[in-house]
């Protein structure tokens, strides 16, 4: 019951700050309380109780994994926000996560003594920068650098859990992406020669093949 507690407090007070954090890379404009101010508390409360309950149900659902867990929502959803409004994935918010998760998985091989997982994880994690590389030369402006990072550092989450979790995780983030487009382009709100942003189908299918874990 603590650690429902101590995540769903985690995500709720987690929630200003991220919305400030995407606000004022998307704005181009400094933290300050004035942008805080502009922002309205109707935002940041909705991120709030959104994290919050993401959060708890994670650490309800693979407890053993809530902390990366709580640590890819957290950050997953200022990315999310920045990619969605100007389709960009700062390096700085794609380099966090990726230290996070290094961080936490260094400090569980420790603790577990166990670098096999970690190894996985690296590996994983090369191929997959490896192959988007790849694309990202060939496709061009198609695919964008911010989408190699980001698809890198999930692969290293992912990785830790098995190769299976990795194939899981980057082919349902692009199932969620074509879906996504589909529905867009029904619905009229995107031509077919637009854009979309891939980083939050990405995110969504990284969380939903480590919630099977």
């Amino acid at each position: 019951m603590f650690t429902l507690l101590s995540y769903g407090l985690l995500g709720i007070a987690s929630g200003p700050l991220v919305v400030l954090i995407s606000f004022s890379i998307t704005r181009r404009e400094p933290v300050s309380r004035r942008l805080f101010d502009s922002i309205g508390w109707t935002t940041s409360l909705a991120a709030s109780v959104f994290l919050g309950s993401a959060l708890t149900y994670a650490a309800q659902a693979v407890p053993r994994s809530a902390a990366l867990v709580a640590w890819l929502v957290i950050v997953g959803l200022a990315l999310a926000l920045v990619d969605w409004t100007c389709q960009r994935l700062p390096h700085i918010l794609v380099g966090a996560l990726f230290l996070g998760f290094l961080v936490q998985l260094g400090f569980m091989a420790l603790v577990s003594r166990d670098v096999d997982p970690l190894l996985r994880a690296g590996c994983a994690a090369a191929v997959t920068f490896a192959v988007g590389l790849l694309l990202y030369l060939v496709l061009g402006p198609e695919l964008g650098f911010g989408d190699v990072t980001l698809t890198t550092s999930l692969a290293l989450v992912l990785g830790w859990h098995g190769w299976s979790f990795v194939a899981l995780g980057l082919t349902s983030g692009l199932i969620a992406a074509g879906a996504g487009t589909r529905a867009l382009l029904v619905m009229r709100r995107i031509g077919r020669r637009d854009s979309i942003a891939l980083g939050p189908a990405l995110l969504l299918g990284a969380i939903f093949s480590i919630l099977q874990a």
